[in-house]
């Protein structure tokens, strides 16, 4: 979740929606009678006699109901449509906003009680990432953070001609090692949460083979780009490399914590609860610290005597640590066959769940 725009006086939020675990924080603070604000489709009749066609448009709605549709990552927020175009004289008229990932959301009027104030703030992704675009003639690197995007440093290669094989061969050489230096020394110096590297061609490919192999362990990926330098850094960022980062740093802690759960379970099963019933009871105790649940369970509506969706709440009330974990996930089967959801304990419960 990234926070676009905050006006707490005016109580207006512009949210970009980064993954299935913004969908559920959206859940649990939009309420009956907000107002909410998003881009959308709707079918319209354009006048007698003509065909019926869907076209995109802003649409503010005030809120009648919300809830997840069942086995995707989409959000449905129904209501009445207060504000649109009104050459489509959609203004009363009953429409429902589909949110998914990627898709920016604006509450509007929106007075944030405590708890989605703390929800909010908890899962608003604050990230340093360094993005790096190389080519054989530019090299820039820059920190990107919540603020925006700051150059570090941008400069040309200086390689010489490829007539000369042995010296342009260590040329190239001494080049993808000083960046890989940087790269290190950046990561260390601004306390960077994973690294970004885009190029043409493969340069991006050895230079990530270089740092994994001065045993840097934090989440890197890499994606191709037309550039090098930070006409390259922009398009990466275009593409979205920092989102697939953001979504890759925060499956890397939920991916530590599920192996934790496996090691505990093993070692000592009563530092840990799994399936929901058990959960519920571990959270009525305040004894969660970690809490990983799988959107399946959030999203599917099972019912039931113990409510997921207020278990995971009343968890993240009480100071746990909340992972969404999606379908495509690798833990996601895991999961599922330790019931959908699984906690690690602060301390054991009085008597085994």
């Amino acid at each position: 979740m990234k926070i676009l725009e905050s006006d707490e006086k005016k109580g207006i939020y512009k949210i970009l929606v980064e993954d299935e675990e913004d969908l559920w924080v959206l859940r649990n603070i939009i309420r009956k009678g907000d107002l909410v604000e998003a881009t959308t489709t709707r079918e319209v009749k354009p006048g007698e006699g003509g065909e019926s066609r869907r076209f995109p448009m802003l649409l503010r709605v005030r809120v009648k109901d919300i809830e997840f549709q069942a086995f995707t990552d989409r959000l449905r927020i129904k209501g009445i449509v207060v504000e649109g175009p009104d050459k489509f004289g959609v203004v009363g008229k009953h429409h429902t906003l589909t949110i998914k990932p990627g898709d920016t959301v604006v509450l509007v009027e929106k007075r944030l009680d405590e708890f989605s104030r703390r929800l909010i703030e908890g899962f608003a992704k604050k990230r340093r990432i360094l993005a790096v675009a190389l080519d054989y003639e530019e090299v820039c690197f820059a920190l990107v953070t919540e603020q925006g995007v700051k150059t570090l440093r941008e400069y040309y290669t200086g390689l010489p001609g490829k007539g000369a094989v042995e010296e342009y061969e260590e040329a190239l050489r001494r080049l993808l090692d000083r960046v890989v230096d940087e790269v290190i020394e950046y990561s260390e110096s601004l306390r960077v949460d994973g690294v970004l590297i885009g190029s043409p061609g493969y340069l991006k490919d050895d230079v990530s083979a270089k740092i994994r192999g001065r045993g840097f362990d934090k989440p890197l990926l890499t994606d191709n780009t037309s550039y090098g330098g930070c006409k390259g850094v922009d398009e990466l960022l275009r593409r979205g490399g920092e989102k697939s980062l953001v979504g890759e740093l925060n499956m890397t802690a939920a991916l530590k914590y599920f192996e934790e759960f496996k090691n505990t379970i093993i070692r000592d099963p009563e530092q840990v609860a799994y399936g929901l019933d058990s959960v519920a009871r571990a959270v009525e105790f305040n004894a969660v610290r970690v809490l990983l649940v799988s959107s399946n369970m959030l999203w599917s509506g099972r019912e039931g005597p113990v409510d997921a969706n207020n278990v995971v709440v009343n968890a993240f009330r009480k100071g746990a640590e909340v992972y969404v974990i999606p379908p495509d996930s690798n833990i996601a089967p895991e999961l599922e066959g330790f019931g959908g959801i699984i906690a690690l304990l602060r301390f054991r419960l009085p008597y085994p769940p």
